[in-house]
Parts: structure tokens; sequence; C-alpha cells
């Protein structure tokens, strides 16, 4: 795809497809005002306040910036038309988005959950996250990069930059990457960081197994940054079903297959037991409204993320419902569509979420509704797909997320 490819989108949506600088060009010029503040806030003034200089920032990045020029080159050319694009400069930015993520969490531990295809209705499959961290502005999108052997995916991320804190891919799998992993005895502070190792699975893994493997050669390698007390805490959920949670510092992985009927990362006493104790075969609507549960969603939840694996059609199916913050209503996106609404890419739907005063007994009607239209329009692909008609079937799902949106949107704005 052209550089004009990008000015040809609708104005309710924005495709991140393409070349990595197209992607790269397009985020930086919407998110310009979020990558400046965030690098000056979480980055340049903590880095200046301890005595850093640039020069240093630089030096302390230069393992993570390796990393991806070796495993991932289209991230360099993406952080770098984002930086051109906002402003600010390339070299700096690349060391932000591979430093920043190790020393700026604080509130209440992420939270992420399951549950077993066998106890669901229709055996489908559900994965959730919702994420604690500092009030930044969110984001959340589908991005299709044409770099070779990457997979499309669709994830949210701190507006600032190009990342997952929870993802699903087009392979149809689901991970999230929270604190609370394994003591750390020596920290290291120099490679990936969850935020960036999550990107890469969801770019390359296509299963749990799979997502595993990475993890495990990443932390053989020495090339886990981790944190300076606990490394990271996973949870993946894949197309066939499989729940898998995995452990780790900078030296050891462990990990765990769960097939009883519900997974939580975290203890949450009453929220724990609200998710077991849900009615069988259990909903998408009930899976959902555990992660506004109080014991679940905190003042520091910024955002949540419920997805749907499509078994017979991932690429296409798959389903994510977004909330930002977490206590919000949510808006959809289709693994198949072909652009983002501007209003989750931008972070409008985020400022109106953080603006509402409604709790999630407004909402929970208005999402119900939704997840039956849902099935409406998923019947309506699958007769295009199994037509032969792709076009016809991403076509309807653009429509269908962009209407509603717009709903969903109006019912934030509405107060």
């Amino acid at each position: 795809m052209g550089d004009d490819a990008v000015n040809t989108e609708s104005a309710q949506g924005v495709r991140l497809s393409g070349s990595p600088r197209v992607i790269g060009r397009r985020w930086g010029e919407l998110n310009a005002e979020a990558v400046r503040a965030d690098m000056e806030e979480y980055y340049l003034r903590p880095a200046g306040e301890a005595g850093l200089t640039h020069e240093e920032l630089l030096r302390r990045s230069e393992k993570a910036t390796e990393l991806a020029r070796r495993f991932a080159p289209h991230w360099i050319e993406e952080a770098e038309a984002i930086a051109r694009a906002a402003g600010v400069d390339p070299a700096l930015y690349l060391a932000y988005v591979g430093s920043v993520y190790r020393g700026i969490w604080r509130g209440d531990e992420c939270t992420s959950y399951a549950v077993s295809p066998e106890y669901a209705q229709a055996d489908r499959i559900f994965f959730h996250k919702n994420r604690d961290n500092a009030p930044k502005p969110q984001c959340a999108f589908i991005i299709d990069t044409d770099a070779p052997n990457v997979n499309r995916f669709i994830a949210v991320s701190d507006a600032s930059v190009i990342s997952c804190m929870m993802m699903v891919n087009e392979k149809g799998l689901a991970g999230s990457a929270d604190v609370g992993g394994l003591p750390v005895e020596t920290p290291r502070f120099r490679g990936w960081m969850n935020t960036s190792l999550l990107r890469y699975i969801a770019e390359r893994a296509s299963n749990c197994a799979e997502a595993l493997g990475i993890i495990e050669q990443l932390v053989a390698d020495g090339n886990y940054a981790g944190g300076g007390k606990v490394g990271t805490h996973w949870l993946f959920v894949d197309r066939s079903g499989a729940i898998l949670e995995i452990s780790n510092n900078n030296e050891r992985v462990e990990h765990r297959y769960h097939t009883e009927k519900a997974y939580m990362s975290a203890s949450r006493r009453g929220a724990t037991s609200r998710l077991y104790d849900l009615p069988e075969p259990v909903d998408f609507a009930s899976f959902h409204d555990v992660s506004r549960d109080p014991e679940t969603c905190f003042p520091t939840s910024i955002s949540g993320m419920s997805v749907e694996i499509s078994r017979d059609h991932p690429e296409m199916l798959t389903i994510a419902w977004i909330a930002l913050p977490a206590r919000a209503l949510a808006l959809p996106l289709f693994m198949g569509g072909t652009q983002t609404p501007r209003v989750l890419l931008s972070g409008e739907s985020d400022a109106a979420g953080r603006a509402s005063a409604s709790d999630y007994t407004r909402w929970e009607p208005i999402e119900a509704f939704a997840f039956a239209s849902q099935r409406g329009v998923e019947a309506e692909v699958r007769a295009h797909l199994a037509a032969r008609r792709p076009r016809e079937a991403r076509q309807a799902l653009d429509e269908w997320v962009s209407a509603c949106t717009a709903a969903h949107m109006a019912a934030l704005s509405s107060e």
C-alpha cells in the first residue's frame, strides 16, 4: 500500500495497514499530543530529575532497540515515522518505547481471566483483561502491517505508543502480560519488557504453545529485561480453548495449563467466586460483566478488553469489546474489519469514558443488546464467506462496528 492510501479511509475509520512508515505516520498524526505529553511526564522529566542525560537514556535503551532491529525491524521504521509526525526526536522516542514500561506501574494489580469452553455457551472461547496503571490516554486498534510473516492483531495500548497491554491476533490467540511473576533475584533492566514481548507474540505466535516457546527462548537468551522485584505473569487463550498461565523472571519460566471451569490471575475474593459461580452455560455478557465487579474494577483500571475467539474463522469473526476505562461502555472491533473507529484510536472514547459519571448498571443493558446484534452480523458474514465474498464480509463488519460505535459514543456523551 502506498502513502496515499492513508487518505482514502472514511471519516469514521482509520486504516492501520500497509507499510510500517504509513502506519507510524498515521499514528503520530492522530496521537501527537499523547506522544509528547507521555514522553515528557513519564520519561524525560523523571530522567532529568534523576540526573540522566539524553545520551545516557539512549545508552540504556540500546539492547531493547538492538532486539527490535534483529527480530522486528518494522518496529524501528514505524517508531521513527511516529516520532517525525508527532514532532519528537526519533532516537529518543525509540528509547522511550523500549524503556518506559520499567518503573511507571502503580495502582492495583491487573486482572486477567478466562472460562473453559466446556462451561461456556455453545462451547465459546472467552478471555478478559483489566489493566491497572497510571491515568494515561488509552486507545485500541487493529494493525495489519505488510512486514513479512507478521500476524494481524487487535490490541489496547497507551495512545503514545504502538504496543500491547492485551491483545488477540488473527490466528485466534489472546494474551495479557501482568505484574506478579516470579521473584527477581538478580535484576537485569536491559532487553525487552512485557509490552514489547507481548506484541512480538501477537505478531508471530498462533497458539499457547508457541507463545510459551517465545517467552522461554527470550529468557534463556538473556533478553528479558524484567523488573526489580518481580517478573511477568501471563495469561494466554487460543482457538483450541487452551488456557495457559505463565510466570517468569529473568532466569526461569514456569507454566500451567488450566482445565477447571474458570481461572483468574489475581485473587479477587468475591469477584473470583462470582466468576466460578456464573450459571452454566456461561454467556458472554455475564463473563464480561465480571470485569466491572468492585473487586476487579478500580479507579486505576484504565482499560478493559473482553474477547470472544472464533474457532472456525478467527481471522474474521474474533471480536474484542474494549472499555476505556474499564468501567465505561465497551466498543467493538472485529478481526476481519479493515479499519479502527477513529474515536478508539485517537483517545476520544477514552476521554468520553473518563468523563462519564454513569456506573455499569446503565451500560449492561446497552451491551446486552449489542451482543445480541453481534450474532446477526456474524451470520451475515458466514453467508458471505460460504459464497466466497470476503470483500462483502469485511464491509459488513466495518458497517456494523461503525454503527455500534456511533450508538455507544452517543450514549457515553448523553449525560
